[in-house]
């Protein structure tokens, strides 16, 4: 087969998981690239990223503006609140990397069937439609239960991080990451 005719096979592949997993493709103008690509990631890197020296520091940046720690607005300080009930809050700021990485591999509050990450399996990891913005978002609406959250932007509350975009460069380090087995 040529590469033309493996990347047709793969799209099809892809598209067939989507439907037997319950994850959408945005809609029903078929296949968003969003979609495709995160059905079918595969790591830039056969390095695995290191959860508390590569994926950490993304979490934790409030610096740059578009960081997931910053207060008030994301998992900062005091503790976002992800649920209406006010039960359950996530923080990465001033936590050990292994409590935030447990935190991760639990199971998403918007999206009860699904697990924040899964490790070696980008297709299921909830964080990596929330870092994919809004199209990220509309693959897996089917996933998420209105009001779950406490997000009222949609059911699957907003893209990550909800006061910008994720630098492509993080975002690749985050979806190799969870790739590559989401290791310490």
């Amino acid at each position: 087969m040529n590469r033309r005719s493996n990347q047709m096979v793969a799209s099809l592949i892809a598209v067939s998981l989507a439907a037997l997993s319950g994850i959408s493709c945005g809609g029903n103008s078929g296949p968003n690239a969003t979609c495709m690509e995160l059905m079918s990631y595969t790591a830039t890197t056969l390095t695995p990223p290191s959860f508390a020296t590569d994926i950490m520091p993304i979490l934790t940046n409030t610096t740059s503006g578009v960081g997931c720690s910053q207060a008030y607005i994301c998992h900062g300080d005091p503790a976002m609140q992800i649920d209406k009930a006010g039960t359950k809050f996530m923080k990465y700021t001033g936590m050990p990397a292994a409590d935030v990485k447990t935190q991760l591999l639990g199971l998403a509050v918007n999206a009860p069937t699904m697990n924040i990450v899964v490790p070696g399996n980008v297709q299921n990891s909830f964080l990596a439609y929330k870092i994919s913005g809004s199209s990220g978002i509309s693959c897996i609406t089917s996933k998420c239960m209105a009001g779950a959250g406490s997000n009222p932007i949609t059911a699957c509350g907003a893209p990550m991080p909800s006061n910008g975009t994720i630098s492509p460069t993080d975002r690749t380090k985050i979806l190799d990451w969870i790739a590559n087995g989401a290791a310490d």
